[in-house]
């Protein structure tokens, strides 16, 4: 893609996306990576969704352009973007990751329900700081965390209720 093109992609995307969509194509670029019309239309979509997702739901979204956009190829640029840390992959107990975007997100963690696979994002402060305290009890200095919180919610509409 010429640099004319991406100009004119970054333009008719929504504002608060487009430092995200710049900063992965300057990724992009930078690892000698094409900037294709899929990776920035891919990107756009997964910066302007507000929850967590997975690989088949995002397929999901480009239902209408499979002839465009594979399977593989949305494992790929999932793929580059984790390693750009522009998402995080998550873990929550499936047999199927889940991603979220981050860049300019405040650090969160997860509550999982086991039964309907509700995710609910928290922060307290008072975690943060136990886990600081153990760390520096222990000799360590924290560079990341992930703390997910496993259980049923109370709900009582949940689908999988027994």
């Amino acid at each position: 893609m010429n640099k004319d093109r991406e100009t004119e992609i970054l333009k008719t995307v929504d504002d608060s996306i487009r430092m995200e969509m710049k900063t992965f194509s300057d990724y992009l670029q930078k690892k000698g990576l094409k900037i294709t019309n899929q990776r920035m239309l891919v990107a756009e979509r997964i910066f302007s969704l507000h929850n967590h997702f997975t690989a088949e739901s995002l397929l999901e979204e480009f239902k209408d352009q499979r002839d465009k956009i594979s399977k593989a190829t949305i494992y790929r640029i999932l793929s580059i973007m984790v390693e750009a840390k522009l998402l995080q992959e998550h873990n929550f107990g499936q047999d199927y990751k889940y991603y979220e975007h981050i860049i300019g997100h405040t650090h969160h963690d997860h509550i999982i329900c086991g039964d309907c696979g509700k995710i609910v994002e928290f922060i307290d402060e008072r975690i943060e700081q136990l886990q600081e305290q153990a760390a520096a009890n222990n000799g360590f200095k924290i560079t990341g965390h992930s703390l997910n919180i496993y259980g049923s919610c109370l709900d009582p509409n949940c689908p999988n209720k027994k």
